[in-house]
């Protein structure tokens, strides 16, 4: 059953559902080597090559879940990307070096760390406007 509710899932709903997983488990991953101690830290804790914190974490945790609930409906799915979307950029402006020595701001963030976030911001762009498509077309079909 589950795989038949995965083939009937849109192409942006497919998408946000990956990214969600993928940021779920990064933050699972992130706390598994920063612990949760020193929240805003600027510790040399590194999950593939990206400088984490337990604030990172907690980000990265919480939208992927946001995302694993909200991936069912391309209504829903456009709301998760347009909500990610300003999210994601602003976590990159906070966390972008910005002249200062990368992993001193209170997301601990590398450059890597950076694109990462500012692909994230994009990615939930894309997924939301593909997901205005998805309806536009289904409404046409139906009519």
């Amino acid at each position: 059953m589950a795989n038949s509710r995965l083939t009937e899932l849109a192409w942006p709903q497919r998408a946000a559902l990956a990214l969600s997983v993928l940021l779920a488990l990064f933050g699972l991953a992130g706390f598994a080597v920063t612990g949760f101690d020193d929240f805003v830290g600027a510790g040399p804790d590194y999950v593939l090559g990206l400088r984490v914190n337990p604030l990172q974490n907690t980000i990265y945790l919480a939208t992927g879940l946001i995302g694993l609930t909200m991936c069912w409906r391309p209504r829903s799915t456009r709301v998760f990307g347009a909500l990610m979307a300003p999210v994601y950029l602003v976590v990159f402006a906070i966390g972008a070096p910005s002249g200062e020595v990368a992993g001193t701001g209170p997301l601990n963030a590398n450059s890597a760390a950076g694109f990462v976030h500012l692909l994230i911001g994009f990615a939930a762009v894309v997924i939301a406007q593909a997901c205005v498509r998805v309806e536009q077309a289904n409404r046409h079909h139906h009519a």
